[in-house]
C-alpha cells in the first residue's frame, strides 16, 4: 500500500488551465473522493496520477517515490473506468487475468488469483460467460475484478457507477464501501454525484475551476463548509442563500423580506467584515414550514410540492428567489399559499 502526494500542480490545455497550483495528500488505505462539477479538474488530475496525462508543473510522489515522467505501467496503480471496457471476446475469467497474463505471470498463480478475486466480489459462478450475457452491475464487478487481481499499490476509478441505473448505483456503492474496507488499499475515487462522494468517502476533496475549495471528513465538509461554493455543492436538495444586511443595532440579519434576531456572540461574529452585506445560507432540512405567521419568519409562496416518499420538497418563492425546505409527508400546503418558513 501507498500514501499518493500532489505538490503544486498545474495542466495547461493550450490557453485553459485545468488545473491550477493543486496540492494534495491520498492517505495510505483510505478511500479519498475527488468531487466537484463537470469541468473542475479532478478528471484531469487522476489521469495525472494514472501517467495518462503529463503534468505543466507540479511533482506526484507515490510512497516516497517522485513518478513525475515514470510511464503508467510502472506506477503499480490500477485504474477502473468510467465505461467497463471489457473485452467482448472473452470470457471474464480471460478479462479478469489479462493483466497477469501480460506480465507473465504464472499460470498457477494467475489460476488462484483470479478465483481468489472472483470470491471476494461473488462472481464465481459467471467466470466462464462473455460480457454480453452480462448485467451493468455485474459487468461492473468484472472490470473491478481485473484492477483488484493486480494486487496495486494503488486504485484508481473514475466514476465507475455513472452508467448503472439508480437502484444498483446504491447497491454497488456499499459492495465497493465494503471491498475497499476489505482490501485495504488506497483508493482514488473521482465523481460529480455529491451524494455518492458523502456516502464512500473517508475524505473528500471539493474541487472548481481546477482549484480545491475545501479538503476535509464529509461531516465537517457538509456542516462547515468554507465558501459558498461548498456550501451550494454539497448537500442535497441544496443549501437556500438569501442575501440580506447585518443591523448591528437590532443584533438583527434585515431584508425588504425577513428580519432574523441573532444571538450577541453571532452579531460579533458576523461584524467582523467591513461591508455590511451578507448572505444567510439554510440548508432545506433546517426549515420548517407554517401556514401562519410566526415572529421572524420568512413569508413566501408555495410554487410546487414535490413528494419524496418519507417527506415533501416545499418549493417556495420568497420574492425572487426559491427556496426550499423539506417537510413532513403529511404536511398540507396547496400551490400559491402563502407560506412562513423558520429555522433555529
Amino acid at each position: 500500500m501507498a500514501e499518493v502526494r500532489v505538490e503544486h500542480m498545474c495542466k495547461l490545455f493550450g490557453q485553459v488551465k485545468a488545473l491550477d497550483e493543486v496540492s494534495c495528500s491520498f492517505e495510505d488505505g483510505q478511500l479519498t473522493v475527488l468531487v466537484g462539477p463537470s469541468g473542475c479538474g479532478k478528471t484531469t488530475l487522476l489521469r495525472s496520477i494514472a501517467g495518462l496525462e503529463e503534468p505543466s508543473s507540479g511533482s506526484i510522489y507515490i510512497g516516497e517515490e517522485n513518478v513525475g515522467g515514470a510511464p503508467a505501467w510502472e506506477r503499480d496503480l490500477a485504474l477502473v473506468f468510467q465505461s467497463y471496457a471489457l473485452y467482448p471476446h472473452m470470457s471474464v475469467y480471460k478479462n479478469i487475468a489479462f493483466p497477469l497474463q501480460a506480465t507473465k505471470t504464472a499460470k498457477d498463480e494467475i489460476k488462484d488469483r483470479v478465483h481468489k478475486t472472483a470470491r471476494i466480489l461473488q462472481i464465481e459462478e459467471l467466470l466462464e460467460r462473455k460480457p454480453r450475457e452480462l448485467s451493468g452491475g455485474q459487468m461492473q464487478r468484472v472490470a473491478l475484478g481485473r484492477a483488484i487481481v493486480r494486487e496495486p499499490a494503488v486504485f484508481l476509478m473514475d466514476e465507475p457507477l455513472s452508467n448503472l441505473d439508480a437502484k444498483l448505483r446504491v447497491i454497488m456503492r456499499a459492495e465497493l464501501r465494503h471491498l475497499q474496507q476489505q482490501l485495504g488499499v488506497t483508493t482514488i475515487y473521482v465523481t460529480h454525484d455529491q451524494a455518492e462522494a458523502m456516502t464512500l468517502a473517508d475524505k473528500l476533496i471539493v474541487m472548481n475551476a481546477g482549484c480545491i475549495q475545501q479538503v476535509g471528513k464529509p461531516e465537517a465538509v457538509y456542516r462547515y463548509p468554507q465558501n459558498k461554493f461548498v456550501a451550494g455543492f454539497i448537500g442535497s436538495p441544496p443549501m437556500n442563500f438569501l442575501e440580506c444586511q447585518l443591523d448591528v443595532t437590532k443584533t438583527a440579519l434585515v431584508s425588504n423580506l425577513f428580519e432574523r434576531e441573532l444571538s450577541l456572540g453571532a452579531v460579533q461574529a458576523a461584524a467582523s467584515l467591513g461591508s455590511d452585506k451578507r448572505i444567510l445560507g439554510v440548508r432545506p432540512e433546517d426549515l420548517s414550514a407554517e401556514s401562519t405567521p410566526s415572529p421572524g419568519a420568512i413569508q413566501g409562496r408555495v410554487y410546487v410540492m414535490e413528494q419524496l416518499g418519507r417527506e415533501i420538497l416545499l418549493n417556495a418563492m420568497v420574492g425572487d428567489e426559491m427556496v426550499r425546505a423539506l417537510v413532513p409527508a403529511d404536511s398540507e400546503f396547496e400551490a400559491e399559499q402563502q407560506v412562513w418558513l423558520s429555522f433555529d
